[in-house]
This record gives C-alpha cells, sequence and structure tokens, in this order.
C-alpha cells in the first residue's frame, strides 16, 4: 500500500474532507491519528476508517480545540506516543462564517482566524519541531480555499483567513525546507461536502438553479465541484507519500479549473 507504515495526523476528522481523508489514509496503510471538536463525527469517523475491508491502517480519535496552542501541544504528544513517531501533518480542520463585510464583529474575526490561521500556526509549529529534532524529512499539507486568491462575496474574513494560510504555508515552504528539509504544501479544494449537499436541497430554488445552470462555466472540467473520495483523497493520498517528497511550497488546486495558479 501506498502509504504502508506511515504516521499521519489529521486535523479535522469528525466530518466532511477530513473525515474522507482519514478513511483514505487509512486504506492506503497508514497510522492515523485525528482530531476535532465534534466528538460524536469522530467517533463515526473512527469506527467506519477501521470497518473498511482489508486495510492495514488504523485510525484513533481524540478530541482537540486546535484554537488552544496547550491542547495542540498535548495532543500531538499523545498522537506521536500512540503512532511511535510522525511522518506527515493533514491539517484540514476549518470554519466559515458569511455576512456582508461590513458587519463582521470581533467574535466573528476571533472565531474564523482563530481556527482557520491560528490553528495553523499552532499544528504545524508542533509538527516542524517533532520532524527537526528527530531528523526527520516530514511532510505539512494545510488546506486553504481558492478564495484566498480571487476573495469571497459576504466571506470577506474566511477568504482573509485562507489569504493567510497561503502566505503561512509558502513561508515556512522557504525556511523549514532549507533548515530540515521538510515540505509543505497546501491545497486548495472545490469538493462536495455535507454542508454543500445539504444546501443544494435546502436553500431557495430561485437561488439554486441559477446556480446549477451556471456550474459548468465556474468549473469547466465536468462542470460540478468534485468529490472526496475519488477527486481528492488520491491526492491527498499522493502528497503524504514518498512520491512528492521533491514537492514543496506549492499550491495544489483540486478545484475542476475554478481558480488557476502561477
Amino acid at each position: 500500500m501506498e502509504l504502508e507504515g506511515k504516521k499521519i495526523i489529521v486535523t479535522g476528522g469528525g466530518s466532511g474532507i477530513a473525515a474522507g481523508c482519514v478513511r483514505g489514509y487509512v486504506r492506503a496503510g497508514a497510522q492515523v491519528v485525528f482530531c476535532d471538536v465534534n466528538d460524536e463525527g469522530g467517533k463515526t469517523t473512527e469506527a467506519e476508517a477501521n470497518a473498511q475491508e482489508n486495510v492495514t491502517g488504523k485510525a484513533t480519535y481524540f478530541h482537540c480545540d486546535i484554537t488552544d496552542k496547550t491542547a495542540v501541544q498535548e495532543f500531538f504528544a499523545k498522537a506521536i506516543e500512540i503512532m511511535g513517531g510522525l511522518d506527515v501533518l493533514a491539517n484540514i480542520a476549518g470554519v466559515e462564517r458569511n455576512k456582508p463585510a461590513e458587519t463582521f464583529e470581533e467574535e466573528d474575526i476571533d472565531f474564523v482566524m482563530g481556527v482557520n490561521f491560528k490553528g495553523t500556526v499552532w499544528t504545524n509549529q508542533e509538527a516542524y519541531k517533532y520532524f527537526k529534532a528527530n531528523g526527520i524529512e516530514g511532510a505539512i499539507i494545510n488546506y486553504a480555499s481558492d478564495t484566498g486568491l480571487s476573495g469571497m462575496p459576504n466571506g470577506a474574513v474566511y477568504a482573509s483567513s485562507k489569504a493567510a494560510v497561503l502566505g503561512w504555508t509558502r513561508s515556512i515552504a522557504l525556511d523549514w525546507a532549507r533548515e530540515a528539509n521538510v515540505r509543505c504544501n497546501c491545497v486548495n479544494p472545490s469538493i462536495k461536502t455535507p454542508m454543500y449537499k445539504y444546501w443544494l436541497e435546502t436553500a431557495d430554488p430561485a437561488v439554486v438553479e441559477p446556480y446549477k445552470a451556471g456550474l459548468k462555466q465556474m468549473f469547466p472540467l465536468f462542470g460540478d465541484m468534485g468529490e472526496v473520495d475519488t477527486d481528492l483523497v488520491p491526492v491527498m493520498v499522493f502528497l503524504a507519500s514518498d512520491g512528492a517528497r521533491y514537492i514543496n511550497g506549492q499550491v495544489i488546486c483540486v478545484n475542476g479549473g475554478l481558480v488557476m495558479v502561477r
């Protein structure tokens, strides 16, 4: 299996994209310790990942609020002890809050930036400390968004948080590769999540139908957002594998051509 023997930490594995990545990493043979604040979702993902047929990997869930630096340090210590090391961090946890830009309050900013940016910093720091101290050419995979490149109506704080993740990742990719041969990359996904599917099913048809009619213009490839298991997980497995050892500081857009980077 492509990730046999790899030891991977995943954040945000209680639902959506991160849950799919936990399952995919286990299928590829990795040992995975993952976290969320949604304990019910986390336990469900753990059970689903470990119930897959013919897998040699294993998933273990812990509660952790990645905005809390001390909690992150404690989580990493437990995860590394359980797995006997660490090779890859996939930092996927993220939140969104939508409203007109002129109405954002301090609480909105603290919430979104806390998870999306501070959580990225705290988790990345812990992974790097371990990699550097143990001479491991590890990998860090952060999650940004095409909105960090193009902006987002009614989502200025979310887009700003993802732009911050992009800037942070490109910067540590320079520093940490030079210091310790640790590679750091960003994934920008346009992938169907449970929240997206719920919106399609429940939103006002007067809004949804014009959106659907314009999908082919938005997403040139296949005319729709991608699927977690078929379109995103294989990319995440590759980025965690030794096959990606010479890829560093890149923004990997898994988005059907929605936004193209240089």
